[in-house]
């Protein structure tokens, strides 16, 4: 009988470990939008000049910036003209775009922290703490608003 639970413990330990080697896997892979940003820094090109090497009229540096702060992500054919560009398998872009996925980078907190940076124009940090200050507010908003109508609730 102890040897059947320390099998059971054993079998579990393995498997909360693999779980958590998975997940680290997952989190160092490097996303498109962190292989955008060092390729161009790399190439020392602003974004309005790599619009231009792009040579396409549908694009605009705002479409570029999206996609490095991860709200988009370039199409195939834009991939192939950036894997051109900077001299990288397409393939790359591809894997790349795959694990930004895999992060699960349309979670919803970092989907909203990526939409302050972007409309805001301000530094991840400040995304950050801008949706701290946020969900507090209506945390809030919510109790106060729960309070309130529990008040009105006549007891029978």
């Amino acid at each position: 009988m102890g040897k059947l639970i320390e099998e059971i413990r054993r079998e579990r330990r393995a498997e909360e470990k693999r779980k958590k080697d998975e997940k680290e896997n997952i989190e160092n892979k490097r996303g498109i939008e962190e292989l955008l940003v060092e390729l161009r820094n790399k190439k020392g090109l602003s974004r309005i000049e790599l619009l231009e090497k792009l040579e396409n009229s549908n694009l605009t540096e705002k479409d570029i910036k999206r996609w490095e702060i991860g709200l988009s992500y370039p199409d195939l054919d834009t991939i192939y003209k950036l894997s051109e560009i900077y001299k990288v398998p397409s393939t790359e872009f591809v894997k790349a775009k795959n694990n930004s996925y895999e992060k699960g980078l349309a979670g919803i907190n970092k989907k909203i922290i990526r939409w302050f940076v972007y409309t805001l124009n301000v530094s991840f940090y400040v995304g950050v703490v801008f949706t701290v200050i946020l969900y507090v507010v209506t945390f809030i908003f919510a109790l106060w608003f729960f309070v309130s109508v529990a008040s009105q609730v006549k007891g029978p």
